[in-house]
C-alpha cells in the first residue's frame, strides 16, 4: 500500500524486544515509503526521542525491564512527547490490556501478529492527524503573534492618544479662558462679539471631546472610577441648562426642562453626570432641525428590580430619529447610524460612548426610545444611593423646579 506524498518522509520508531517483530514491522513500513528507526527497549527508545524527532512510535507492550506502559508514560513526560502519536502492539486482546494502554497515553493499538494493511492504515491515520495538529499549532502561533503585534500597536496608539489629549487640554483651556476674559471686558454686539462667541462654543466642544477621549481611554483600562459625593439634581440641571442654552441658540433652538416632584439628591460623580447630560443635549442639538426644541424631562423612578429608588432622565430631540437596528451601535466606539436615504447621525462617535460608560460606572442604564423618523429619546436611569460616598458630607437640601426654559 503506497503512502500518501505528505507522509512519504515520515520517520517511525519501532520499539520491541523481539528482533524478528521489529524486522517484520520495518519491512512493511519501508515498503510503504516510511523511514524506520529501531529500539529494543524502552530506555533506548527514550534516548532516541530526546535526540531525534520521530513522527510516530510503534511500541510493544510486553518488554523486559521497562514495559510499554511505563515507556509511553515517560514519552508523554518529554517536552514534545504529547505531540508524538504512540501506536501500541500487543499479543493480548483483552479489554483490560486495551484500557491500560489508553490510560498510559496510547493513541491506538494493534494486536499481533501484524496485518500489513491494518498497520499501514493505522499509521497513515495517526500521521495525518499529527500533520493536521501541527498545522493547527503553527496557525495558532501565527495568529497569537499577530494578536500580540496588534495589542502592542493598540497600546502605542492609546499611549499616543493619551499624550495628545493631555497636551491639548492646556492650550484649549487657555483659548477658552482668554476669549471669555475678552468678552467679559464688554465687547459690543456685532460681528466681533459673534466671532468671539463662536470661538467660545467651539472651544467648549473641543474641551468636551478631549475629556471624552480621556475618560473613554481610562474606562478601557479599567481606571474610570467615579468620585462619589451627594449632590442636588435640580441644582445640577439648572447649571447644565444655563450652559447649554447658550450652546444651542445659534440654531434658534430652545431647551425645555420638565422636573417632576420628588427629584432630590443622589450619590454619584457630579462631573461625570454633568458631562453626560451635556453630551446628550449636544447630540440633540446637532441632529435636531433649526428652531426646534430639545426636551429634557427628569422624574423619580425605580431600577429594574422595582425596589431600588432611581432617577430617570430623558433627552428628546426633533430630528430624524434612530432606527431600532442602530440603537445599540451608536453607543459603540465610532458607531454611526444611517436613516432612510441619507446618513442620519454620523460623528466621531465618542460622546455617546462616554455617556454609556459614565452611566455604567454608576450602576445605571442608558437606552434609546422613539418612533423612527420622529426624533430620538435618550433615556438613562441612575440609582439614587447605590454608590458609597467617597467622603462623608452633608446632603444639600432638595429644591423643586416644576419647569424651566430658555
Amino acid at each position: 500500500m503506497p503512502a500518501a506524498p505528505a507522509e512519504a518522509t515520515a520517520t517511525v520508531l519501532v520499539v520491541d524486544d523481539n528482533l524478528q517483530n521489529r524486522e517484520v514491522a520495518e519491512g512493511h513500513l519501508v515498503g510503504a515509503g516510511y523511514r524506520v528507526v529501531q529500539a529494543e527497549g524502552g530506555a533506548e527508545a527514550l534516548s532516541i526521542l530526546t535526540t531525534g524527532h520521530p513522527d510516530l512510535v510503534l511500541l510493544d507492550v510486553l518488554m523486559p525491564g521497562m514495559d510499554g506502559y511505563e515507556t509511553c508514560r515517560r514519552i508523554r513526560a518529554l517536552p514534545e512527547g504529547n505531540d508524538t502519536p504512540v501506536l501500541f502492539l500487543t499479543a493480548l486482546g483483552d479489554l483490560e490490556t486495551h484500557r491500560a494502554a489508553m490510560d498510559s497515553g496510547a493513541d491506538d493499538f494493534l494486536t499481533k501478529p501484524l496485518n500489513r494493511t491494518e498497520l499501514l492504515i493505522r499509521v497513515r491515520s495517526l500521521l495525518r492527524i499529527k500533520q493536521l495538529s501541527d498545522e493547527l499549532r503553527r496557525n495558532y502561533d501565527v495568529i497569537r503573534s499577530q494578536r500580540d503585534a496588534l495589542l502592542a500597536a493598540q497600546r502605542q496608539k492609546d499611549e499616543l492618544t493619551a499624550l495628545i489629549v493631555h497636551d491639548l487640554k492646556n492650550p484649549l483651556s487657555s483659548i477658552l479662558s482668554n476669549t471669555q476674559f475678552v468678552l467679559g471686558r464688554g465687547v459690543p454686539a456685532g460681528d466681533l462679539r459673534d466671532s468671539l462667541d463662536d470661538v467660545v462654543r467651539a472651544s467648549q466642544s473641543m474641551v468636551r471631546l478631549v475629556m471624552n477621549l480621556l475618560d473613554i481611554s481610562r474606562s478601557e483600562d479599567g481606571a474610570l472610577v467615579p468620585h462619589v459625593s451627594e449632590f442636588d439634581v435640580p441644582a445640577l440641571l439648572a447649571e447644565v441648562c444655563s450652559e447649554m442654552d447658550r450652546r444651542i441658540e445659534d440654531k434658534d433652538q430652545r431647551l425645555s426642562l420638565t422636573l417632576h416632584p420628588g427629584v432630590g439628591s443622589i450619590r454619584g460623580d457630579r462631573d461625570l453626570l454633568r458631562r453626560t447630560l451635556e453630551n446628550l443635549i449636544d447630540n440633540a442639538y446637532k441632529y435636531g432641525p433649526r428652531a426646534a426644541t430639545v426636551w429634557l424631562e427628569v422624574a423619580p423612578s425605580t431600577m429594574d428590580d422595582g425596589a431600588e429608588p432611581a432617577v430617570e432622565i430623558r433627552v428628546r430631540d426633533e430630528g430624524d430619529g434612530i432606527p431600532e437596528a442602530y440603537r445599540q451601535i451608536v453607543f459603540e466606539k465610532y458607531g454611526r447610524a444611517a436613516t432612510g436615504a441619507r446618513e442620519g447621525r454620523t460623528s466621531h462617535g465618542l460622546g455617546l460612548v462616554f455617556c454609556r460608560r459614565a452611566v455604567g460606572v454608576h450602576g445605571g442604564a442608558i437606552w434609546i426610545e422613539g418612533p423612527d423618523g420622529r426624533g430620538a429619546c435618550f433615556c438613562l436611569r441612575l440609582p439614587v444611593a447605590r454608590l458609597p460616598l467617597s467622603a462623608p458630607e452633608p446632603s444639600p437640601r432638595p429644591r423643586t423646579l416644576e419647569r424651566a426654559s430658555r
